[in-house]
């Protein structure tokens, strides 16, 4: 008599991984809300930099204007300290937004971003493996990544990287799980659209609070050489890639849905 068939490991991490998502990520009122949450971080950012950053943004523009090349690269070292010791990545992507605007800041980050999931990649393999795994073993269906990284491969780690999951935690699963080496460093490009809508609230942010201040010192009309125009377009931008951003988080957790139902029916089938 054929066995049954053992159940699959990987659906399994795609049901958790999708589940331990709380459901306002993968629901259009929770679209809706977390557009309303990325206007409030706006508009607090705003306030931030106007009453309490304002004062020392130019010494600190100075700084890395002195430091030159020096400038990013420190931003890249502190944002692999940061980020390794589970410090959230947007936190620095909205300082490089408002430190080297929109683009710069959209290239730095990047840079971090993959110089920090290809270093924890390393330490996560060859020198934390066993620690992580020891936490792991404690919840064993989280542990079953290593399974689900393997079988599915790049697709999968895309998905995940377009998905609300935690950066520096995915990172250290994929790093213990089998996942391979160039799978795994292609698959940074998901973190693209994330990037960029955080970026730019910090840029945004930074605009605004020195919109107002240029307006101010203007007698409460737009300095010479902006428009109104020129505005909103930066404030529609914002609007745009939020939505985008959020919009591909929800198809990527709708794909991994779809791949956990699938894996489940293929694991539910006789084999014959």
């Amino acid at each position: 008599m054929t066995p049954p068939p053992e159940p699959d490991s990987t659906a399994a991490t795609l049901h958790l991984d999708v589940e331990s998502v709380p459901a306002r990520h993968h629901t259009w009122p929770g679209v809706v809300a977390k557009c309303g949450a990325a206007l409030l971080v706006v508009a607090a950012l705003f306030l931030l930099f106007h009453y309490l950053l304002e004062p020392y943004m130019p010494e600190v523009e100075a700084f890395v204007t002195r430091l030159g090349v020096w400038g990013p690269v420190l931003f890249v070292g502190i944002f692999l300290l940061g980020t390794s010791i589970f410090v959230p990545e947007s936190l620095f992507a909205i300082a490089a937004g408002a430190i080297f605007g929109l683009w710069m800041g959209l290239v730095w980050v990047v840079i971090a971003g993959t110089i920090a999931a290809l270093v924890m990649f390393v330490i996560g393999r060859h020198f934390l493996r066993d620690r992580v795994e020891s936490i792991l073993k404690q919840h064993p269906k989280v542990r079953a990544v290593d399974a689900a990284a393997s079988s599915a491969g790049f697709r999968l780690m895309v998905l995940l990287r377009l998905s609300p999951l935690n950066y520096t935690l995915l990172c250290y699963l994929l790093a213990v799980s089998r996942a391979r080496f160039r799978p795994y460093l292609l698959a940074c490009l998901g973190m693209f659209p994330g990037n960029f809508s955080t970026i730019y609230i910090g840029f945004a942010a930074k605009h605004a609070a020195d919109l107002t201040k240029r307006v101010k010192a203007a007698d409460g009309h737009l300095p010479a050489g902006d428009s109104l125009v020129h505005e909103i377009t930066i404030f529609v931008g914002l609007a745009a890639a939020i939505v985008a951003s959020i919009v591909v988080a929800r198809i990527a957790m709708r794909e991994i849905r779809r791949a956990t139902a699938m894996a489940v029916e293929s694991a539910a089938e006789p084999v014959s």
